[in-house]
């Protein structure tokens, strides 16, 4: 048989054989592999994977690469040899495995990612499917470069804390926060936050980009959100210094808490809400103010994460909104699975931007 013939040979080949040689049984053993790929059985690719690995083992980097190029789209391609393809420190060789390779699970791509050059993380950013912890990576680790194409990935997957950190990096980057602001599956909390801080060229892009109905919502967010933030952008008729030194003083006390934050929403009492949101949140009043009367109930959202509010207490408070828009029984659903996916931590970047716009315009 061809395979018993080839085997033989190996031991010979490995221990004495010349680089040519060693050479040509490595092609002769893919050869053999690849013609029935998808026939063998695990134990059979097992043997076929130690077999590729001891004679790749230290072979010149076009030998290295030709092997990967060929290994790189077989599905049942041998494990070992995979990854020691995938963690090649010369890209070349790297590169069709790291971006086709369906035998890469999400912790070595993670590893790789974590140890290796900005290339390698570029071909990872150019695969199919991505999942949320190689992204954390690359978005974490990645140039611009990286960052850019795993944007551009539909099949990149985000975490919320990935999401946001990539939101972060988008200030200031025009290409960036399009791309970011294109994608389908961005949270609404997060794509505010583009609409917020992107220039005006790329906010009106994002919008032409969108169907009839998305238009109407954007122009809301931008009305809403970007406006809000901004200081002078709403005043309010109602003075609320004497209940917010009151709540203040009960702070001092010890006697706030999310309780009695849900009592004042459970109650109606919007001003007392309001009030007592600005002091647990450490937020100024007139922000907390600007940012209750929206249209979208994200904003609260932040706050609410970032005060470690559960979501009892959030959905009272929702409901003391003016208006109390998106509280039917299916907005509720939709805007509880957003506050499960806000993090803390994504939700406590999002307030300190706010509060640096805010000082800035202040100081302007």
């Amino acid at each position: 048989m061809a395979a018993a013939s080839i085997i033989e040979e190996l031991e010979e080949v490995i221990s004495r054989g010349t680089s040519d040689r060693r050479v040509e049984t490595l092609r002769r053993v893919t050869d053999l592999f690849l013609n029935d790929a998808d026939r063998y059985t695990e134990a059979q690719i097992e043997l076929f994977d130690d077999v590729i690995m001891r004679l790749s083992t230290a072979m010149e980097r076009a030998v290295r690469q030709q092997l990967a190029e060929r290994l790189a789209p077989v599905m049942s391609a041998p494990k070992t040899v995979i990854r020691s393809l995938a963690q090649d420190d010369e890209i070349d060789v790297a590169r069709p495995i790291l971006m086709l390779s369906a035998q890469l699970d999400d912790k070595t791509l993670a590893g790789i990612a974590r140890t290796k050059s900005q290339e390698h993380m570029l071909a990872i950013a150019g695969r199919k499917t991505i999942g949320e912890k190689v992204t954390d990576v690359l978005v974490e680790r990645g140039d611009a470069r990286v960052a850019l194409s795993v944007a551009s990935n539909d099949g990149a997957r985000f975490s919320s804390e990935g999401y946001g950190a990539l939101v972060e990096r988008a200030k200031g980057d025009d290409t960036l926060a399009e791309c970011i602001g294109l994608r389908q599956d961005i949270p609404p909390y997060l794509f505010r936050v583009i609409l917020a801080t992107a220039r005006e060229n790329v906010r009106k892009r994002l919008i032409a980009s969108t169907t009839a109905r998305e238009k109407v919502q954007l122009a809301g967010a931008i009305a809403g959100v970007a406006d809000r933030i901004a200081v002078g952008t709403a005043t309010s008729a109602r003075d609320l210094t004497a209940i917010h030194r009151a709540i203040v003083v009960m702070n001092n006390r010890g006697e706030l808490g999310e309780a009695q934050l849900k009592a004042y929403a459970e109650a109606g009492k919007t001003d007392e809400t309001v009030c007592a949101l600005s002091v647990l949140c450490g937020v100024p009043l007139d922000m907390v103010e600007r940012l209750f009367i929206g249209e979208r109930p994200d904003p609260i959202l932040i706050l609410a994460r970032s005060a470690g509010l559960s979501w009892p207490t959030l959905r009272a408070v929702l409901k003391t909104r003016p208006g109390a828009a998106g509280t039917s029984a299916a907005g509720l659903d939709e805007t509880r699975e957003s506050y499960d996916k806000l993090t803390a931590n994504t939700a406590l970047r999002v307030l300190r931007f706010w509060q640096v716009r805010e000082s800035s315009a202040k100081a302007s």
